[in-house]
């Protein structure tokens, strides 16, 4: 069996047309199309619908599919899911399925380990400025006595 593994495509809402001929080519030259996490980059429902549209140059090759952690960014990820398996879409999320007698088990693998509290940008956007602030106001109190122009 010829896999084709494809990960972070990161769909966008101006991704219309973008991914037909890669999806297209994988589909020449593969059996089963592996697509490995952050699918969306956002993981808006409309985003997912422009995939799928572009999974049609997929034709009656199956797909198999993890969710990565940009696809949990918004409060979308529910739609995101269906509207994938919808279109036939074999979404692993600590499940496990068989094509042609060959196994495949997928689970979200979302930051490398980070805590759910640190999954979306917004909560590392905070965690980093809430850490630039600290930093800042340890260089400013460690270089006050040196700097008395330091705001």
């Amino acid at each position: 069996m010829r896999l084709a593994a494809i990960g972070d495509l990161h769909c966008k809402k101006a991704s219309q047309g973008a991914f037909q001929s890669l999806f297209a080519a994988a589909s020449a030259a593969a059996d089963v199309l592996v697509l490995c996490g952050d699918l969306t980059d956002y993981g808006l429902a409309e985003e997912a619908r422009i995939l799928v549209k572009e999974l049609a140059a997929v034709k009656s090759m199956p797909v198999v599919a993890v969710l990565g952690n940009h696809d949990y960014e918004s409060n979308e990820t529910d739609q995101v899911k269906s509207l994938l398996v919808d279109a036939g879409v074999h979404l692993l999320d600590g499940e496990a399925c068989e094509i042609d007698g060959v196994g495949f088990g997928g689970a979200k693998g979302l930051g490398g380990g980070l805590s759910p509290s640190c999954t979306t940008r917004r909560s590392r956007r905070r965690w980093r400025v809430s850490h630039a602030r600290s930093i800042r106001f340890s260089a400013r109190v460690g270089s006050r006595s040196r700097s008395p122009a330091m705001p």
